[in-house]
C-alpha cells in the first residue's frame, strides 16, 4: 500500500509537470509566430515579431533567454505602429521563429530598411542550440559591415526542416524602427536596382536644378538664386545621409560626421530655407514683421547646427523636429500671403512648400511611431523635397518671366518717349519755318509823317490804316524805346542812309507787349524821297531767343553738372567696382583653396560694393524724378516727434563707427502735423547722416523741433568741419561737394534732394556754417515763413 501510494504521488507530479510544460509551450506559441519559409523571393517579418522593451538597455541575450523574460514578449502591434517604436531610450528586442520548408534554400539575407539605426544585433539559433551573433548599425564604421549596403543587411543560413529562432536587438538615439524583410540574395539585388534607380532620378534632379540655378545666378547676379543653390545642396546632402547613401558612398571614412550628418544637414537646410524665403518674397520690404520672424528662425537653425557638435543626438533631433514643423508652417503661411499680394511666383512657391510640409509632417509622425515604416513614410521627406525643388524652380522661372516683362514694358515706354520727343522736335521745326516766312509790315515816312501803311502793318500794330496815318506809331512804342526810335528815323531821313535794324517794344492798352524789329531803306515817294520802314512782329522770335539763352545757360549748367557727375562717378564708382572685381578674381582663381570664412568675407565685399553703387544710383534717379516734377507730395497726419526720434536712431545705427552723440529736443505745441513721411525721411535722414559723416572728430549732433506759429521748425546742428563761406550759395546744387570734405565719401546729391523735398512741402531751408566749427540747417515746414 505504501508503495502504491508512492507511485500515485509520482504520477501526479509527472502529470503537473507535463501540464506546466504544455501550458508554457502554448504560451510560447502564442507569443512567437512561426513564419513558414518556402521558395518566395522575400518574406516581410515586421508583422510577425514579438517584442520586449528593455528599459535599462543593458540586458544581454542570456538574460533574454530566461523564462521570466521570455514570458514578457508581446506580439507587435498590427496597426500603424508595427515595428516603429518612435523615439525611445530603451533597447527593443524582437523575436521571430522561422520554419524553412524541406525544399527551401539555405542562404538568405535579412534586411532592416532603416539606415539611421545606431545599434543592431542579430542572433540566429543554430543546430547546436547556440546562437550566431552579428553586430551592425551606423554607430559602427561602414567598413565593419558584412554586406556593403545602405541599409542594415545580414546574411542568414536556415536549415530546412529545422525551426530557427531569430532575435533582433535595436537601439538608437533617434527614432527606433525596424522594417524587416527576409530576402533571397538575388531578389534583394533586383529590388535594389529599382530603389537605386529612383535615387538616381532624385539626386540627378537635384544636381540639375543646382547647376541650372547656379548658372542663372552668374547670369542675373540675383542673390536669391545663390541662396537657392545652397538650399538645394543641403537638401541633397541631407537626403543622402537619411537614405544611407552618404555613409555608403560619400563619406564612408568619416564615421564621426556620419553620426551627426542627418541633424546637421537638416539644420543647414532649414537656415538656408529661411534666407531663401526672405529673398524670394522680399519680406524685408513687403512684410517687415514676418521678416523679423524669419530672421529669428534662421538664427535658431544656425544655433541648432552648432548644437549638433555639443548636445546629444536625441536632443538635437527634438530641436530639428520642432523647428522643422514651425518653419515649414511659417513658410507656407508666407507663401499664401505672397499669393494674396500677387507676388511673382508665389503660387508655385506656396504649392512647393505645402508639398514639403506634408513630407515633414509624415516624417515626424513616422519618427514618433504614429505611422508604419514603408516606402512612403521612410522616404516621405525625400518625396516631398523632390516635389518642392521642382515647384520652386517653376517659381523662380516665373520670377524671371515677370522681370523680363517689366524690362520689355520699360523699353516700350522709353521708345514711346523718344517718339514723342522726335514729334515735338519736328513740330518745333515747322513752327520756326512759319515764323521765318511771315510777311513784313511796312509804312512810308515822308517829312516825319506816315504816308503809307500796308495791311500786315495794321495786323501787327492792331490799328486801322486811318488811325496809324493820323496818330502815327510812336505813341504805341514803349516809353523807354521812343527816343531811340525817333533819333534813328530822323537820322536815316536826313542822311538818306539805310537804317540798321532795331528792336523796340510795342505797348498796347490791355494787351500783351510785343517786340518789333525795325529796318528801312530810302525810296522815292511822290516826287521826293521817303523812308520805307519795314517791321516784323518778332515777339515770338525774341521770346525764343530769350528761351534759347536760358536753354544755353541751362545747357551750361547741365554741362557743369555732367562734369561733376563724371567726376563723382569716376571717384565713387571706381572704389566699389575695384573691390568687386578684385573679390571676383580671387573667388575665380582660388575658390577651391580659400577657407569658407574668407569666401564669405569676399562675398560680403561684393555685396557691400553693389549696395553702395545701388544707393548712389537710387539718389540719381530720385533727383531725376524731382527735376522732372515726378516726385509725389502726399501729406498725411504724422506724429513728427516719433518720426524724428526714429530718424535720429536710424542715422546713428547707419554709422556705428562714428564718435558723434546724437541728441533730440522737442518744443512743439502738438506732435502731430501734415507731412509727407517719405519726403521728411529724405530731408532729415540726409541732414542727420551728413552731420554725423562730416563730424569725423565726433561731438554733438542735435535735432531740435519747435513750433513757430503754424510752421514747424527743425534745426540740425553739428560740430563738424563746416562749409566754406564762398561755397554756401552752391550747397544745394546737384553733385556739388564742399572743397574741404577730403576723402569723406559722398555723391553731392543729398542736399539737392533735401531742397526738392522742402520745396514740395512749400517750406524753406537755411544754412549757417563756420569752417571748422560746425554747421546748422534750419527747415521750416507747414508754412513758408
Amino acid at each position: 500500500m505504501r508503495l502504491l501510494s508512492g507511485l500515485k504521488l509520482q504520477h501526479l507530479r509527472l502529470f503537473f509537470v507535463v501540464l506546466v510544460l504544455a501550458l508554457c509551450a502554448k504560451v510560447a506559441r502564442a507569443q512567437t509566430d512561426v513564419v513558414s519559409i518556402g521558395m518566395s523571393d522575400s518574406y516581410p517579418l515586421s508583422g510577425a515579431f514579438s517584442y520586449f522593451e528593455d528599459e535599462s538597455a543593458g540586458l544581454q541575450l542570456q538574460d533574454i533567454l530566461a523564462p521570466a523574460l521570455q514570458a514578457r514578449f508581446r506580439p507587435v502591434a498590427r496597426g500603424v505602429q508595427s515595428t516603429n517604436f518612435g523615439g525611445t531610450s530603451s533597447a527593443i528586442w524582437l523575436k521571430v521563429a522561422l520554419q524553412p520548408e524541406p525544399d527551401a534554400p539555405r542562404e538568405w539575407l535579412l534586411e532592416v530598411a532603416y539606415p539611421p539605426l545606431d545599434r543592431l544585433d542579430l542572433y540566429v539559433s543554430d543546430a547546436s542550440g547556440g546562437f550566431r551573433h552579428q553586430a551592425g548599425g551606423d554607430s559602427l564604421p561602414f567598413s565593419a559591415r558584412v554586406m556593403g549596403h545602405r541599409n542594415h543587411v545580414k546574411p542568414v543560413e536556415l536549415d530546412p526542416g529545422r525551426v530557427s529562432v531569430v532575435y533582433l536587438r535595436i537601439a538608437s538615439e533617434g527614432a527606433v524602427s525596424a522594417p524587416t524583410t527576409l530576402w533571397r540574395p538575388a531578389a534583394l539585388w533586383r529590388s535594389d536596382q529599382v530603389t537605386y534607380s529612383v535615387f538616381s532620378i532624385y539626386f540627378g534632379l537635384l544636381i540639375g536644378l543646382l547647376l541650372y540655378n547656379l548658372l542663372l545666378f552668374f547670369s542675373v547676379r540675383d542673390n536669391t538664386y545663390l541662396v537657392y543653390v545652397a538650399f538645394v545642396a543641403c537638401i541633397g546632402i541631407s537626403q543622402a545621409a537619411n537614405s544611407g547613401l552618404g555613409g555608403q558612398y560619400l563619406w564612408p571614412q568619416f564615421h564621426a560626421w556620419d553620426m551627426i550628418a542627418i541633424n546637421a544637414t537638416h539644420a543647414a537646410s532649414g537656415g538656408f530655407a529661411m534666407l531663401f524665403v526672405r529673398s524670394f518674397l522680399s519680406s524685408a520690404t513687403n512684410t517687415p514683421g514676418l521678416d523679423r520672424f524669419l530672421l529669428a528662425l534662421s538664427g535658431l537653425w544656425a544655433s541648432t547646427f552648432g548644437a549638433t557638435l555639443l548636445l546629444t543626438y536625441r536632443t538635437v533631433s527634438v530641436m530639428v523636429t520642432v523647428l522643422a514643423v514651425v518653419s515649414v508652417v511659417t513658410i507656407v503661411f508666407a507663401g499664401f500671403n505672397g499669393v494674396r499680394r500677387r507676388h511673382p511666383g508665389a503660387r508655385s512657391f506656396a504649392l512647393a512648400w505645402s508639398a514639403f510640409l506634408v513630407g515633414v509632417l509624415t516624417q515626424v509622425m513616422h519618427n514618433n511611431g504614429l505611422l508604419p515604416s514603408n516606402l512612403l513614410t521612410v522616404d516621405s521627406l525625400l518625396i516631398g523635397s523632390a516635389l518642392e525643388m521642382v515647384l520652386l524652380s517653376f517659381a523662380l522661372a516665373d520670377r524671371i518671366n515677370v522681370t523680363r516683362r517689366e524690362k520689355d514694358a520699360a523699353l516700350a515706354q522709353v521708345t514711346s518717349e523718344q517718339a514723342m520727343v522726335q514729334a515735338l522736335e519736328e513740330s518745333q521745326a515747322r513752327y520756326r519755318a512759319v515764323i521765318e516766312h511771315v510777311a513784313e509790315g511796312m509804312v512810308v515816312v515822308k517829312g516825319e509823317r506816315i504816308v503809307f501803311v500796308n495791311f500786315r502793318a495794321t495786323e501787327i500794330l492792331e490799328a486801322s490804316k486811318s488811325e496809324i496815318l493820323e496818330e502815327g506809331v510812336i505813341d504805341r512804342i514803349h516809353v523807354d524805346d521812343r527816343a531811340a526810335l525817333r533819333q534813328l528815323v530822323r537820322g536815316q531821313v536826313e542822311a538818306l542812309q539805310a537804317p540798321q535794324r532795331h528792336e523796340v517794344r510795342l505797348q498796347l492798352a490791355g494787351r500783351p507787349m510785343k517786340w518789333l524789329e525795325f529796318g528801312g531803306n530810302s525810296v522815292p515817294w511822290d516826287g521826293g524821297q521817303g523812308l520805307l520802314i519795314f517791321f516784323l512782329d518778332v515777339t515770338q522770335r525774341h521770346n525764343a531767343e530769350m528761351e534759347t539763352q536760358a536753354a544755353l545757360a541751362r545747357q551750361k549748367e547741365l554741362n557743369d553738372l555732367r562734369s561733376r557727375f563724371v567726376a563723382m562717378t569716376s571717384h565713387e564708382f571706381r572704389t566699389p567696382l575695384a573691390t568687386i572685381l578684385s573679390a571676383q578674381d580671387l573667388l575665380k582663381r582660388f575658390n577651391d583653396r580659400l577657407p569658407e570664412d574668407q569666401k564669405q568675407e569676399l562675398l560680403g565685399m561684393i555685396e557691400s560694393g553693389v549696395n553702395r553703387m545701388t544707393g548712389m544710383l537710387e539718389r540719381v534717379l530720385l533727383l531725376g524724378q524731382a527735376d522732372a516734377n515726378m516726385l509725389e507730395f502726399k501729406p498725411r497726419r504724422l506724429d513728427i516727434v516719433a518720426l524724428c526720434q526714429d530718424l535720429a536712431h536710424e542715422a546713428r545705427q547707419q554709422q556705428p563707427q562714428s564718435r558723434c552723440h546724437v541728441e533730440t529736443a522737442f518744443e512743439v505745441v502738438s506732435p502731430d502735423g501734415d507731412f509727407d513721411e517719405k519726403l521728411v525721411r529724405h530731408i532729415f535722414g540726409n541732414l542727420l547722416s551728413n552731420a554725423i559723416k562730416y563730424s569725423p572728430a565726433g561731438g554733438i549732433v542735435r535735432l531740435k523741433v519747435s513750433s513757430q506759429g503754424v510752421a514747424t521748425v527743425f534745426e540740425v546742428s553739428d560740430q563738424g568741419i563746416g562749409i566754406p563761406h564762398d561755397e554756401l550759395e552752391h550747397l544745394f546744387e546737384s553733385f556739388h561737394r564742399a572743397s574741404n570734405v577730403g576723402d569723406i565719401q559722398g555723391t553731392g546729391l543729398g542736399l539737392a534732394i533735401v531742397k526738392q523735398s522742402v520745396d514740395l512741402h512749400g517750406g524753406r531751408i537755411e544754412v549757417t556754417s563756420r569752417e571748422g566749427l560746425g554747421t546748422t540747417f534750419t527747415v521750416w515746414l507747414g508754412a513758408s515763413g
